[in-house]
C-alpha cells in the first residue's frame, strides 16, 4: 500500500508518452488561491494509476515546482492494451506563487510548463 492508501505495485515510467500538460494558478477571489497541473499519460493497461507528487528535495528556486510522476499498477487482471489516462495534481497555496512546473520521471524532465495565471 502506498502513502495515499492505494494498493498495487509501482511500474517504471521510463520512456512513457505524455501529452496535453497544463498548469494554472487560480487567483480569483475569494482566497485561498488554488494551483493545478493536468496532463495525460499513455499507460500499458487501464489498471494503471498516475500519481503526481512534489519532488524531494524541491530545488533552489521556490517559483519552480518540481513534480515526480509514478505509475501504480492496481491489483487484478487488466486487458493489456495501451490507453491514455488523465494525471492531475491540485494544491491550495497560502504563500507560494509558482511560475513554472517541471515534471520528472526519475532524473529526466518529461514536461516543462509555464504556469498560467487566472484572475
Amino acid at each position: 500500500m502506498t502513502a495515499d492508501g492505494a494498493e498495487g505495485n509501482f511500474i517504471p515510467c521510463k520512456e512513457i508518452k505524455t501529452k496535453d500538460w497544463y498548469a494554472w494558478l487560480n487567483l480569483m477571489p475569494p482566497p485561498p488561491d488554488d494551483f493545478h497541473v493536468v496532463g495525460e499519460v499513455y499507460v500499458p493497461n487501464p489498471g494503471v494509476e498516475i500519481l503526481l507528487t512534489p519532488k524531494e528535495p524541491q530545488g533552489i528556486n521556490p517559483q519552480i515546482l518540481l513534480i515526480d510522476i509514478y505509475l501504480l499498477q492496481k491489483p487484478g487482471n487488466w486487458p493489456q492494451n495501451f490507453v491514455w489516462k488523465p494525471a492531475r495534481y491540485d494544491k491550495i497555496l497560502l504563500a507560494a506563487k509558482y511560475t513554472q512546473v517541471q515534471i520528472f520521471c526519475g532524473d529526466q524532465v518529461i514536461a516543462d510548463l509555464t504556469v498560467a495565471i487566472v484572475v
